[in-house]
């Protein structure tokens, strides 16, 4: 991959409060856990290889999002919530949480980070960062990311760690990876804490052919 992929992929997830989550990571929490609905019940089997069924795509500042008809987010506004508590659940809100907090403007990040973020250093860390910049228009359309697949790398019914691929106007590829955790009946992302210098982007030469594909934005 060149290094001009990499460096075009840490440029947007930086400048613009680390989209895909992932440069600074991402409350306070005036809002809390309230403003979060009711996770939808759900019979289907376990299947970490299915592709959530039913997706429609979002504009969110700039940048299209994933909505799962089935497995959420249920609840749309000013946050994203609901997720069934399943693979494709967990799939669908780390997509989300770290992209719309990414991208969240001034006056919104606070609240949406405080539905969407787990408490710990990462959260922290995050605030402390975001708080320093301004976010008042959309993403750049050329380095606003085409989310194109994920690949689940573990998961049970209170975690979920996964990669999420996203490819870019220049045709280089990222491969974020991210973590949920399922609390107050509804995934959150957990942001890694700053002093393990975890590396969670970088530039790939291809999606690979077991990551489960979403169907491109119309």
């Amino acid at each position: 991959m060149r290094a001009k992929s990499a460096h075009h992929a840490q440029t947007f997830t930086a400048a613009a409060a680390a989209l895909l989550v992932s440069a600074a990571a991402f409350t306070v929490s005036a809002c809390g856990i309230s403003d979060q609905s009711a996770t939808k019940s759900t019979t289907t089997a376990v299947d970490p290889a299915r592709a959530p069924a039913d997706v429609r795509w979002e504009n969110y500042q700039g940048v299209q999002l994933p909505i799962g008809g089935h497995d959420g987010p249920s609840k749309l506004g000013t946050t994203a919530a609901g997720y069934t508590r399943t693979p494709q659940g967990a799939a669908l809100a780390a997509i989300n949480h770290s992209t719309r907090l990414s991208l969240a403007p001034d006056g919104v990040w606070p609240q949406v980070a405080a539905i969407s973020l787990m408490p710990g250093a990462g959260k922290d860390s995050w605030v402390l960062a975001r708080a320093q910049i301004s976010i008042t228009a959309p993403a750049n359309a050329t380095v606003a990311p085409h989310i194109a697949a994920y690949q689940l790398t573990a998961y049970t019914l209170d975690r979920a760690d996964l990669t999420v691929y996203a490819t870019y106007s220049d045709a280089s590829i990222t491969a974020t990876t991210e973590t949920v955790r399922w609390v107050s009946e509804d995934w959150r992302l957990e942001l890694p804490d700053p002093a393990a210098k975890t590396q969670t982007v970088q530039s790939v030469p291809a999606i690979p052919a077991d990551a489960v594909k979403l169907a491109p934005a119309k």
